[in-house]
């Protein structure tokens, strides 16, 4: 199965940052589910778990604070308004059930406060022109554990709503235990934001370094074989299947080299490889290898071969022809040995076999402009192609020669 450079991004993004679900489950047990989960221990502490399971607002709660969690694991999510989302649905749903009541309710309050303290911190951080993430993760932080003491505060004057919540937090705070609490729960939000924030560097050093090796493997090894050793390491050993191969070779390029300062053929020989390997790009190849003035490309079937050699050849014309050059390329199929070949330090994919040497056979022996193709690909395509037969080619080490055609 090819796998183009275009879809191995994404396979390589996912492999450094996890999928939409592992975005969700990170969202839910990191921020979202954090009211969820103080809220409902709240309600079956205070009051029983049978009024818990069949409170319906209980169920709003859940559900309001799933599709928060879903909207922020979006990739392109607005962090503030994202924040909102559970306090907003949860409000739309128990509103009609308890009216203006609704906001008199200190779990209620707690609830707004909080989501907004929460948005408007990850607004900035993700949002704004800020540069600060370093107090913004321990803010963050700190704001989670504080949300432990507010829902601590409202467990306790849930029996006696009508204290000022001010002043029952006073209250709270003369309390040396409570103090001591309190500012424990500060101190371990700090250094927890703290750990958070350097993680998170780590993560994105992590992350750079992994894109560049990445990168580095693709143009080593092709996009094709990097995504087989993502998807399925065992899958790098050999293996017999049938491929097209792709040679192009610049005539007369060495002689010409020789009467050429040598920064004007490096130029020429870049701008080749420029302009010429984007056309063979177009067409996905598994593979394509850059040689001294050689080009070879894998394809997984005749008819990408074709198309390519065809844009191929006509890029090369209008690099070369002001200089008088010009490439031959060949193109033939069949069954190859596909893997990584080398040594313990030095490895890469390549294919090897009767089918890779013909080709190679066959460029050598096209003119500049021109492109032959094997018998074996005039009948992979039924001979609905535009040819003309080449004379029969002796090669070294076949009996039978060589069935050609040039490709019009």
């Amino acid at each position: 199965m090819y796998t183009s450079s275009n879809s191995l991004k994404p396979l390589l993004e996912s492999r450094f940052t996890g999928n939409r679900w592992s975005y969700f489950w990170g969202e839910l047990l990191s921020n979202s589910g954090y009211f969820l989960i103080l809220k409902s221990l709240s309600t079956i502490i205070h009051k029983s778990w049978l009024e818990y399971l069949t409170n319906p607002t209980e169920y709003f709660l859940i559900v309001a604070m799933l599709i928060q969690a879903w909207v922020l694991s979006r990739p392109k999510s607005n962090r503030f308004w994202g924040n909102l989302v559970g306090v907003g649905l949860y409000t739309i749903m128990d509103f009609p059930i308890d009216g203006l009541e609704y906001f008199k309710e200190p779990i209620h309050l707690v609830f707004l406060i909080f989501s907004f303290l929460i948005a408007t911190l990850q607004g900035l951080r993700f949002h704004s022109k800020l540069k600060a993430d370093w107090l913004f993760f321990p803010l963050e932080s700190i704001t989670r554990t504080l949300m432990i003491i507010a829902f601590y505060v409202v467990v306790e004057i849930s029996t006696d709503s009508d204290r000022l919540y001010w002043q029952t937090f006073l209250n709270f705070l003369q309390s040396k235990t409570h103090s001591f609490l309190t500012l424990s729960m500060i101190l371990i939000g700090l250094l927890l934001g703290l750990q958070a924030f350097q993680l998170s560097q780590q993560r994105n050093q992590l992350q750079q370094t992994a894109r560049l090796l990445g990168n580095m493997a693709e143009w080593g090894m092709g996009s094709y074989m990097v995504a087989r050793a993502l998807n399925n390491p065992e899958a790098l050993a050999f293996q017999q299947c049938d491929r097209t191969i792709l040679f192009m070779d610049i005539r007369g390029f060495t002689q010409w080299c020789e009467q050429t300062k040598p920064d004007i053929a490096a130029q020429v020989l870049n701008h080749y490889y420029q302009t010429v390997e984007p056309e063979s790009s177009r067409y996905h190849p598994l593979k394509v290898t850059l040689a001294g003035d050689e080009i070879m490309a894998v394809y997984a079937t005749p008819q990408q071969g074709i198309k390519a050699a065809q844009a191929m050849q006509a890029a090369a014309i209008n690099v070369l022809n002001p200089y008088g050059l010009g490439a031959g390329c060949s193109i033939h199929c069949g069954e190859v040995i596909e893997g990584l070949f080398g040594g313990k330090d030095v490895r890469t994919y390549t294919v090897i076999g009767d089918v890779v040497n013909t080709g190679k056979r066959l460029e050598g022996i096209t003119p500049a402009g021109e492109i032959t193709i094997s018998d074996a690909i005039c009948q992979a395509l039924n001979h609905q192609l535009n040819v003309q037969r080449r004379e029969p080619i002796f090669v070294k080490g076949k009996v039978e020669p060589l069935i050609a055609w040039r490709l019009n």
